[in-house]
């Protein structure tokens, strides 16, 4: 028998005194179920407010690693081209020095659109094109690129588009800076229902559990901007063996067609 039911056994012979009795230890145990589940979701909201902190720091290094990082990237090796050309061709050292300009110019404003929310992201206006100015900026003689796209790009809305430029631009740049190939071909096919996107080199090749462990922005980054989502990359590599980066969005069928079906 718990104390208070003892105590109102002692004073069944006083109803108001054993009404008082059962309402305080009513109000005693609503109050402490009340701190308790009060605990438990100011326990719950901490967690959830450290996730939010936690996705947004990835979210902030992957943009920063892919808008910011590759306008540097771009500058910095087209700098150092037209070093390379100021002697012997004058004509090309320049061309150099403009492509630079122009990536730090885009850079900058990568950076003011991340920093203020007056200035979002400008949608992706053609996958293709964006493409084809990235391979423009990174000119190697010694590197064979193929690109083609293939498909309605309407299928996919902006968003879509440009999140699969920002992964099929990291690994085309992580070919050229690290694998040295002389051959690379980059594929992206669009159907109303998956958008599909392969990055082929036949450079030096790596370990892909290796390049794992050593957590890598850049492969990070690929792999989260495609699950965001919905979809999934594989790599495949070995050394000496090249690289295949696939890429698989799903893509959801517009509300008219899906009317029409």
């Amino acid at each position: 028998m718990t104390r208070l039911a003892e105590q109102v056994a002692m004073r069944s012979e006083a109803p108001a005194e054993t009404f008082t009795l059962v309402a305080t230890g009513m109000e005693e145990s609503l109050s402490l179920r009340i701190r308790e589940a009060s605990e438990s979701y100011h326990g719950f909201l901490l967690n959830q407010v450290q996730r939010a902190q936690e996705d947004e720091r990835r979210r902030i290094a992957r943009e920063l690693h892919d808008r910011i990082g590759h306008g540097i990237s771009v500058a910095h090796q087209q700098l150092a081209l037209a070093e390379v050309y100021r002697g012997t061709n004058a004509a090309r050292a320049s061309t150099k020095i403009g492509v630079a300009q122009q990536a730090i110019q885009e850079t900058m404003e990568n950076l003011r659109q991340m920093t203020s929310e007056l200035h979002p992201q400008v949608p992706l206006k053609s996958l293709e094109k964006a493409l084809l100015s990235f391979l423009e900026a990174v000119e190697d003689d010694t590197v064979s690129v193929g690109l083609h796209v293939n498909g309605d790009e309407s299928w996919a809305d902006a968003r879509v588009l440009d999140q699969a430029f920002l992964v099929v631009r990291e690994a085309a740049r992580n070919a050229f800076n690290h694998a040295a190939p002389t051959m690379i071909l980059m594929r992206v096919d669009i159907a109303p229902h998956e958008l599909v996107a392969t990055v082929q080199d036949n450079g030096r090749g790596f370990d892909p559990a290796l390049a794992r462990g050593r957590g890598g922005v850049g492969l990070s980054s690929m792999r989260e901007r495609t699950e965001l989502l919905g979809g999934r990359v594989t790599i495949s590599s070995a050394p000496g063996s090249g690289c295949l980066v696939e890429v698989f969005i799903p893509l959801k069928r517009r509300q008219d067609d899906d009317d029409t079906g």
